[in-house]
Protein backbone atom coordinates (compact mmCIF):
# COMPACT_ATOMS: atom_id res chain seq x y z
CA UNK A 1 0.00 0.00 0.00
CA UNK A 2 1.13 3.47 -0.49
CA UNK A 3 1.97 5.52 2.05
CA UNK A 4 -0.55 8.45 1.34
CA UNK A 5 -0.54 10.58 5.04
CA UNK A 6 -3.33 13.19 3.75
CA UNK A 7 -6.16 10.89 3.46
CA UNK A 8 -9.22 12.75 2.62
CA UNK A 9 -12.20 13.63 4.84
CA UNK A 10 -14.25 16.03 6.11
CA UNK A 11 -11.52 17.57 7.17
CA UNK A 12 -8.31 19.66 6.16
CA UNK A 13 -4.76 18.56 6.10
CA UNK A 14 -1.74 21.29 6.49
CA UNK A 15 1.99 20.95 7.05
CA UNK A 16 3.42 23.46 10.15
CA UNK A 17 6.91 24.18 10.82
CA UNK A 18 7.54 24.72 14.50
CA UNK A 19 10.53 24.90 16.48
CA UNK A 20 12.30 23.79 13.27
CA UNK A 21 10.42 20.45 12.99
CA UNK A 22 8.10 20.14 10.17
CA UNK A 23 4.90 18.45 11.44
CA UNK A 24 1.52 17.38 9.79
CA UNK A 25 -1.93 18.87 11.38
CA UNK A 26 -5.69 18.06 10.18
CA UNK A 27 -7.57 20.33 10.93
CA UNK A 28 -11.80 20.47 11.40
CA UNK A 29 -14.40 22.49 12.49
CA UNK A 30 -16.13 25.67 12.67
CA UNK A 31 -12.82 28.32 12.80
CA UNK A 32 -11.00 28.95 9.27
CA UNK A 33 -7.94 26.37 9.04
CA UNK A 34 -5.34 29.42 8.60
CA UNK A 35 -5.78 33.06 7.66
CA UNK A 36 -6.14 32.32 3.97
CA UNK A 37 -8.66 29.76 4.06
CA UNK A 38 -12.53 29.41 3.70
CA UNK A 39 -14.18 27.90 6.57
CA UNK A 40 -16.39 25.04 5.83
CA UNK A 41 -20.00 25.15 6.31
CA UNK A 42 -21.83 25.40 9.45
CA UNK A 43 -22.99 22.00 11.00
CA UNK A 44 -26.60 21.35 12.06
CA UNK A 45 -25.23 21.26 15.66
CA UNK A 46 -23.59 24.35 15.31
CA UNK A 47 -26.40 26.32 13.54
CA UNK A 48 -28.64 24.93 16.65
CA UNK A 49 -27.91 27.26 19.27
CA UNK A 50 -28.84 25.02 21.88
CA UNK A 51 -26.61 21.79 20.96
CA UNK A 52 -23.81 23.91 19.69
CA UNK A 53 -20.82 24.33 21.83
CA UNK A 54 -18.69 27.29 21.86
CA UNK A 55 -15.52 27.32 20.07
CA UNK A 56 -13.34 29.52 21.76
CA UNK A 57 -11.35 26.70 22.97
CA UNK A 58 -9.21 24.62 19.95
CA UNK A 59 -9.20 20.93 20.77
CA UNK A 60 -6.06 19.49 20.06
CA UNK A 61 -6.04 15.01 19.62
CA UNK A 62 -2.88 13.64 20.18
CA UNK A 63 -2.46 10.12 19.21
CA UNK A 64 -0.26 7.22 20.74
CA UNK A 65 1.95 4.54 19.94
CA UNK A 66 2.54 3.14 17.11
CA UNK A 67 -0.52 4.64 15.53
CA UNK A 68 -1.06 8.32 14.18
CA UNK A 69 -3.59 11.46 13.04
CA UNK A 70 -6.19 8.43 11.67
CA UNK A 71 -6.56 7.08 14.85
CA UNK A 72 -9.05 9.94 15.72
CA UNK A 73 -10.91 9.48 11.96
CA UNK A 74 -14.48 8.79 13.77
CA UNK A 75 -14.04 11.15 16.53
CA UNK A 76 -13.04 14.58 14.25
CA UNK A 77 -15.96 14.95 12.24
CA UNK A 78 -18.37 14.19 15.26
CA UNK A 79 -16.72 16.82 17.24
CA UNK A 80 -16.17 19.37 14.70
CA UNK A 81 -20.06 19.06 14.21
CA UNK A 82 -20.76 19.75 17.87
CA UNK A 83 -18.97 23.43 16.80
CA UNK A 84 -15.71 22.71 18.34
CA UNK A 85 -12.46 23.71 16.56
CA UNK A 86 -10.59 20.29 16.40
CA UNK A 87 -7.03 19.81 15.62
CA UNK A 88 -5.01 16.40 15.41
CA UNK A 89 -1.48 16.18 15.07
CA UNK A 90 0.78 13.43 14.05
CA UNK A 91 3.74 13.82 17.11
CA UNK A 92 7.54 13.95 15.90
CA UNK A 93 8.47 10.34 14.94
CA UNK A 94 4.63 9.60 13.34
CA UNK A 95 3.00 9.84 10.34
CA UNK A 96 3.53 12.67 8.11
CA UNK A 97 5.87 14.67 10.39
CA UNK A 98 9.46 15.13 10.33
CA UNK A 99 11.36 12.29 11.76
CA UNK A 100 14.40 13.67 13.55
CA UNK A 101 17.20 11.15 15.26
CA UNK A 102 16.41 12.68 18.72
CA UNK A 103 13.91 14.59 20.37
CA UNK A 104 11.72 11.78 21.89
CA UNK A 105 11.34 12.71 25.46
CA UNK A 106 8.48 13.66 26.79
CA UNK A 107 9.59 17.24 27.61
CA UNK A 108 10.61 17.88 24.07
CA UNK A 109 7.40 16.07 22.49
CA UNK A 110 5.09 18.41 24.98
CA UNK A 111 7.17 21.71 23.73
CA UNK A 112 6.46 20.40 20.16
CA UNK A 113 2.86 20.48 20.94
CA UNK A 114 2.76 23.49 22.46
CA UNK A 115 4.92 25.28 19.31
CA UNK A 116 2.35 23.47 16.74
CA UNK A 117 -0.69 25.46 18.87
CA UNK A 118 1.03 28.35 18.66
CA UNK A 119 1.89 28.49 14.87
CA UNK A 120 -1.82 27.78 14.29
CA UNK A 121 -2.21 31.28 16.30
CA UNK A 122 -3.67 30.26 19.38
CA UNK A 123 -2.43 30.36 22.30
CA UNK A 124 -4.27 27.83 24.17
CA UNK A 125 -6.45 24.65 23.56
CA UNK A 126 -7.88 21.08 24.85
CA UNK A 127 -5.43 18.54 25.12
CA UNK A 128 -7.41 14.82 24.19
CA UNK A 129 -4.43 12.33 24.19
CA UNK A 130 -4.27 8.67 23.83
CA UNK A 131 -1.07 6.52 24.82
CA UNK A 132 1.78 8.17 24.48
CA UNK A 133 -0.12 11.78 23.74
CA UNK A 134 -1.77 11.16 26.80
CA UNK A 135 1.38 11.45 28.63
CA UNK A 136 2.22 14.11 26.06
CA UNK A 137 -0.88 16.14 27.55
CA UNK A 138 0.66 15.16 31.18
CA UNK A 139 3.71 16.77 30.54
CA UNK A 140 2.36 19.86 28.53
CA UNK A 141 -0.37 20.59 31.53
CA UNK A 142 2.29 20.88 33.80
CA UNK A 143 4.69 22.61 31.78
CA UNK A 144 2.82 25.53 30.58
CA UNK A 145 -0.67 25.29 32.38
CA UNK A 146 -1.57 28.71 31.25
CA UNK A 147 -1.95 27.24 27.39
CA UNK A 148 -3.64 23.93 28.53
CA UNK A 149 -7.49 24.93 29.23
CA UNK A 150 -8.17 20.90 30.34
CA UNK A 151 -6.65 17.63 29.66
CA UNK A 152 -8.16 14.66 28.77
CA UNK A 153 -5.87 11.75 29.15
CA UNK A 154 -7.03 8.31 27.31
CA UNK A 155 -4.91 4.93 28.38
CA UNK A 156 -2.51 7.30 29.67
CA UNK A 157 -2.72 7.72 33.96
CA UNK A 158 -0.09 10.29 35.04
CA UNK A 159 3.75 8.69 33.84
CA UNK A 160 5.21 9.41 37.47
CA UNK A 161 2.09 7.26 38.96
CA UNK A 162 2.78 4.32 36.30
CA UNK A 163 6.48 4.32 37.64
CA UNK A 164 5.02 4.47 41.43
CA UNK A 165 3.65 1.15 41.21
CA UNK A 166 5.03 -1.61 42.93
CA UNK A 167 5.60 -4.80 40.53
CA UNK A 168 5.25 -3.14 37.72
CA UNK A 169 7.45 -5.26 36.14
CA UNK A 170 5.60 -7.93 35.86
CA UNK A 171 2.51 -5.78 34.51
CA UNK A 172 1.07 -7.24 31.52
CA UNK A 173 2.87 -5.51 28.40
CA UNK A 174 6.29 -6.10 30.15
CA UNK A 175 7.36 -8.85 27.57
CA UNK A 176 6.38 -6.64 24.86
CA UNK A 177 8.29 -3.68 26.23
CA UNK A 178 11.49 -5.71 26.17
CA UNK A 179 10.51 -7.03 22.56
CA UNK A 180 10.62 -3.40 21.13
CA UNK A 181 14.39 -3.37 22.85
CA UNK A 182 15.43 -6.07 20.86
CA UNK A 183 17.56 -4.74 17.92
CA UNK A 184 15.99 -4.28 14.64
CA UNK A 185 13.35 -7.17 15.05
CA UNK A 186 10.96 -4.76 15.98
CA UNK A 187 11.06 -2.50 13.06
CA UNK A 188 11.00 -5.19 11.15
CA UNK A 189 7.35 -6.42 12.84
CA UNK A 190 6.04 -2.44 12.15
CA UNK A 191 6.86 -2.48 8.67
CA UNK A 192 3.98 -5.66 7.88
CA UNK A 193 0.76 -4.94 8.08
CA UNK A 194 0.93 -8.56 10.09
CA UNK A 195 3.04 -7.14 12.77
CA UNK A 196 0.98 -3.90 13.50
CA UNK A 197 -2.08 -5.98 13.60
CA UNK A 198 -0.70 -8.37 15.47
CA UNK A 199 0.31 -5.32 17.73
CA UNK A 200 -2.91 -3.38 17.68
CA UNK A 201 -5.28 -7.21 18.21
CA UNK A 202 -2.86 -7.75 21.73
CA UNK A 203 -4.05 -4.11 23.61
CA UNK A 204 -7.82 -4.09 22.21
CA UNK A 205 -10.34 -6.07 23.83
CA UNK A 206 -11.59 -9.41 22.14
CA UNK A 207 -14.85 -8.23 20.90
CA UNK A 208 -13.14 -4.88 19.24
CA UNK A 209 -10.52 -6.23 17.20
CA UNK A 210 -11.58 -6.14 13.94
CA UNK A 211 -12.78 -2.23 14.58
CA UNK A 212 -8.72 -1.73 15.62
CA UNK A 213 -7.26 -3.72 13.19
CA UNK A 214 -8.98 -1.49 10.11
CA UNK A 215 -5.87 0.67 10.40
CA UNK A 216 -2.95 -1.95 10.48
CA UNK A 217 -2.75 -1.94 6.94
CA UNK A 218 -2.37 1.76 6.94
CA UNK A 219 -0.02 2.41 9.88
CA UNK A 220 2.08 -0.76 8.19
CA UNK A 221 2.64 1.65 5.17
CA UNK A 222 3.04 4.83 6.98
CA UNK A 223 5.93 2.89 9.17
CA UNK A 224 7.59 0.87 6.26
CA UNK A 225 9.17 4.53 5.11
CA UNK A 226 12.80 4.40 6.07
CA UNK A 227 13.22 5.78 9.31
CA UNK A 228 9.57 5.65 10.41
CA UNK A 229 9.28 2.59 12.22
CA UNK A 230 12.52 3.33 14.44
CA UNK A 231 11.00 6.89 15.12
CA UNK A 232 7.91 5.93 15.94
CA UNK A 233 9.95 3.22 18.58
CA UNK A 234 12.39 5.65 20.50
CA UNK A 235 10.08 6.99 22.97
CA UNK A 236 8.72 3.31 23.37
CA UNK A 237 11.76 1.97 24.47
CA UNK A 238 12.60 4.56 27.30
CA UNK A 239 11.70 2.85 30.34
CA UNK A 240 12.68 5.29 32.60
CA UNK A 241 12.63 9.14 32.70
CA UNK A 242 14.84 11.61 32.56
CA UNK A 243 15.88 14.25 35.04
CA UNK A 244 13.85 16.60 33.12
CA UNK A 245 10.66 14.49 32.62
CA UNK A 246 10.60 14.01 36.54
CA UNK A 247 11.11 17.44 37.06
CA UNK A 248 8.36 18.53 34.58
CA UNK A 249 5.89 15.80 35.95
CA UNK A 250 6.32 16.50 40.05
CA UNK A 251 5.20 19.77 39.37
CA UNK A 252 1.24 19.19 40.04
CA UNK A 253 -1.79 19.42 37.29
CA UNK A 254 -3.83 22.52 38.29
CA UNK A 255 -6.12 21.88 35.05
CA UNK A 256 -9.38 20.02 34.56
CA UNK A 257 -8.58 16.89 34.10
CA UNK A 258 -10.72 13.57 32.41
CA UNK A 259 -9.24 10.67 32.43
CA UNK A 260 -10.86 8.23 30.45
CA UNK A 261 -9.97 4.32 30.65
CA UNK A 262 -10.93 0.86 28.37
CA UNK A 263 -12.51 -1.79 31.23
CA UNK A 264 -9.64 -4.44 29.17
CA UNK A 265 -6.92 -2.12 28.64
CA UNK A 266 -4.14 -4.48 28.94
CA UNK A 267 -1.23 -1.84 28.77
CA UNK A 268 -2.20 0.30 31.73
CA UNK A 269 -3.87 -1.08 34.94
CA UNK A 270 -6.56 0.62 36.76
CA UNK A 271 -4.28 0.93 39.84
CA UNK A 272 -2.34 3.16 38.02
CA UNK A 273 -5.34 5.29 36.79
CA UNK A 274 -5.92 5.10 40.56
CA UNK A 275 -2.62 7.21 41.71
CA UNK A 276 -3.32 9.83 39.21
CA UNK A 277 -5.12 11.53 42.27
CA UNK A 278 -1.39 12.28 44.33
CA UNK A 279 -0.64 14.47 41.12
CA UNK A 280 -3.75 16.69 40.10
CA UNK A 281 -4.97 19.63 42.97
CA UNK A 282 -7.36 20.39 40.25
CA UNK A 283 -10.69 18.69 39.50
CA UNK A 284 -10.38 14.95 38.42
CA UNK A 285 -12.86 13.06 36.40
CA UNK A 286 -12.32 9.31 35.77
CA UNK A 287 -14.58 7.39 33.14
CA UNK A 288 -14.33 3.76 32.48
CA UNK A 289 -15.82 3.05 29.19
CA UNK A 290 -16.67 -0.70 29.32
CA UNK A 291 -15.74 -3.45 26.73
CA UNK A 292 -13.16 -1.43 25.09
CA UNK A 293 -9.12 -1.73 25.19
CA UNK A 294 -6.38 0.72 24.78
CA UNK A 295 -7.98 2.13 21.63
CA UNK A 296 -11.45 4.07 22.81
CA UNK A 297 -11.62 6.19 19.94
CA UNK A 298 -11.01 3.11 17.72
CA UNK A 299 -13.06 0.92 19.54
CA UNK A 300 -16.37 2.50 20.69
CA UNK A 301 -15.46 6.63 19.03
CA UNK A 302 -19.43 6.74 19.38
CA UNK A 303 -19.25 6.51 23.68
CA UNK A 304 -15.82 8.44 23.71
CA UNK A 305 -17.30 11.43 22.28
CA UNK A 306 -20.57 10.88 24.64
CA UNK A 307 -17.71 11.28 27.50
CA UNK A 308 -15.67 14.41 25.60
CA UNK A 309 -18.66 16.22 25.08
CA UNK A 310 -19.94 17.24 28.15
CA UNK A 311 -16.22 17.85 29.58
CA UNK A 312 -15.39 20.22 26.61
CA UNK A 313 -18.78 21.87 26.65
CA UNK A 314 -17.95 22.89 30.58
CA UNK A 315 -14.88 24.20 29.56
CA UNK A 316 -15.87 26.29 26.93
CA UNK A 317 -18.61 28.10 29.44
CA UNK A 318 -18.93 31.63 28.62
CA UNK A 319 -16.10 33.97 30.77
CA UNK A 320 -18.88 35.18 33.82
CA UNK A 321 -19.69 31.38 34.02
CA UNK A 322 -15.87 30.32 34.19
CA UNK A 323 -14.96 33.66 36.54
CA UNK A 324 -17.88 32.38 38.67
CA UNK A 325 -16.68 29.11 39.08
CA UNK A 326 -13.17 30.55 39.75
CA UNK A 327 -13.70 32.18 42.40
CA UNK A 328 -15.54 29.40 43.94
CA UNK A 329 -12.88 27.13 43.65
CA UNK A 330 -10.80 30.17 45.53
CA UNK A 331 -13.27 29.91 48.29
CA UNK A 332 -13.23 25.89 48.25
CA UNK A 333 -9.39 26.53 48.68
CA UNK A 334 -9.58 29.13 51.56
CA UNK A 335 -11.46 26.38 53.93
CA UNK A 336 -10.10 23.46 52.44
CA UNK A 337 -13.12 22.07 51.48
CA UNK A 338 -12.17 21.28 47.44
CA UNK A 339 -13.20 18.01 46.53
CA UNK A 340 -11.77 15.68 43.42
CA UNK A 341 -14.45 13.74 41.81
CA UNK A 342 -15.02 10.58 39.81
CA UNK A 343 -17.57 8.77 37.86
CA UNK A 344 -18.57 5.37 36.77
CA UNK A 345 -20.91 5.20 33.80
CA UNK A 346 -23.03 2.29 33.54
CA UNK A 347 -23.83 1.35 30.51
CA UNK A 348 -26.71 3.38 29.23
CA UNK A 349 -27.13 4.85 33.02
CA UNK A 350 -26.33 7.87 34.56
CA UNK A 351 -22.71 8.16 35.95
CA UNK A 352 -23.00 8.60 39.22
CA UNK A 353 -20.38 10.37 41.58
CA UNK A 354 -17.48 9.80 43.96
CA UNK A 355 -15.07 11.88 46.12
CA UNK A 356 -12.08 11.93 46.96
CA UNK A 357 -10.36 14.72 49.50
CA UNK A 358 -7.44 17.06 48.38
CA UNK A 359 -4.50 16.22 49.96
CA UNK A 360 -3.48 19.08 51.95
CA UNK A 361 0.10 20.91 51.42
CA UNK A 362 2.76 18.02 52.86
CA UNK A 363 0.07 15.57 53.56
CA UNK A 364 0.18 12.46 51.18
CA UNK A 365 -3.28 11.99 49.38
CA UNK A 366 -5.32 8.74 49.01
CA UNK A 367 -5.93 6.70 45.83
CA UNK A 368 -8.84 7.07 44.48
CA UNK A 369 -9.37 3.47 42.91
CA UNK A 370 -10.11 4.02 38.75
CA UNK A 371 -13.86 4.08 38.03
CA UNK A 372 -15.11 0.88 36.63
CA UNK A 373 -18.26 0.13 35.22
CA UNK A 374 -20.52 -1.96 36.98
Amino acid sequence: MQATVTRPGPWTHRHVTAGGTRFHVVLAGPEAPLASAVPPPASPAARNPETAAPAGHPVLLLHGFPECWWTWRHVIPALADAGHRVIAVDLRGFGGSDRPPSGYDLVTLARDVAAVVRALGHDHAIIVGAGLGGQVGWTLASLEPELTVGLVPIGAPHPLAVRSLPMRTVMGSTVQHLFFNVPLLPERSLRTTAGVERLLRSWAAPATRPLVTEGAEYYAALLARPGAAHSALESTRRSTLTRAEVQALNRPTTVPVLSVQGEFDPVQPARAHARDTHHVVGVLQQVTIRGVGHFPQEEAPERLVDVLLPFLTELAAPPRQAQSQSHSSIRRQRTGARRRTSFIRPPGGIARRRSARTPRSGERGRGTPSSRAQ
